[in-house]
């Protein structure tokens, strides 16, 4: 490591919308090179398991990590290398649900995931009557429980290539006689790539779930 001005530059590229540095691990020592002690190493975690190590692992070894923070700065010490290393961390924000169909009584909520890799849509002669979800967590892929219920028509996928997210899902609602209650009538998926095929029956009200700049995980 020993950064100098004369030295190369490596970089190290955060998904910053769905990605961030979680812990710094550093070690330092007091190399023939330089007058003073100096950091020979800095390895680099982030929030979805990602390593990258710079530098020279020798001398003695600290940490930078604050447990259920983000770190959002560094500040430290240069001489003919970087002396001394320090960070800033704040708080990881804590998801929160966006709009929802007016009226449904009935909720789920599946946790916080990473991403959604595919879905599973399934349909009867008025509309969507089943959903299931396969989330990205980390390296791993988790089946959701399924909500609703499957009919003899069965289900439709839509699955998301790599690097591919949800932004938003278009949803149609109907009015039940005799219920105060809605039916999801129709739901379409738009991702940072592509829009989905709609899936069920073109009528009712619009809603839209979603939030500019941001995706659904």
């Amino acid at each position: 490591f020993f950064a100098t001005q004369s030295s190369c530059l490596l970089q190290f590229v955060i998904d910053f919308q769905n990605e961030y540095i979680q812990s710094v691990e550093a070690t330092y020592d007091k190399p023939k090179l330089f007058r003073n002690t100096v950091i020979t190493s800095i390895k680099l975690e982030t929030s979805k398991g990602r390593t990258s190590i710079f530098g020279y692992e020798v001398g003695k070894k600290f940490m930078l990590v604050k447990t259920g923070y983000s770190l959002v700065g560094f500040h430290g010490k240069e001489g003919e290398a970087i002396d001394a290393l320090g960070a800033y961390f704040e708080n990881v924000p804590t998801p929160t649900p966006t709009a929802s169909i007016p009226g449904i009584v009935d909720t789920w909520d599946d946790g916080d995931y990473d991403g959604v890799k595919k879905i599973q849509i399934g349909l009867y002669d008025e509309g969507v009557s089943f959903l299931k979800f396969e989330y990205i967590k980390g390296n791993e892929l988790v089946s959701g429980d399924g909500h609703g219920k499957m009919t003899s028509l069965g289900a439709k996928e839509f699955v998301l290539e790599d690097g591919e997210y949800l932004t938003a899902v278009e949803a149609s609602y109907i009015a039940m006689a005799g219920t105060p209650y809605p039916k999801v009538a129709s739901l379409r998926f738009k991702t940072n790539k592509r829009e989905s095929a709609l899936f069920g029956m073109d009528a009712g009200e619009k809603v839209l779930l979603g939030a500019k700049n941001h995706k659904i995980t």
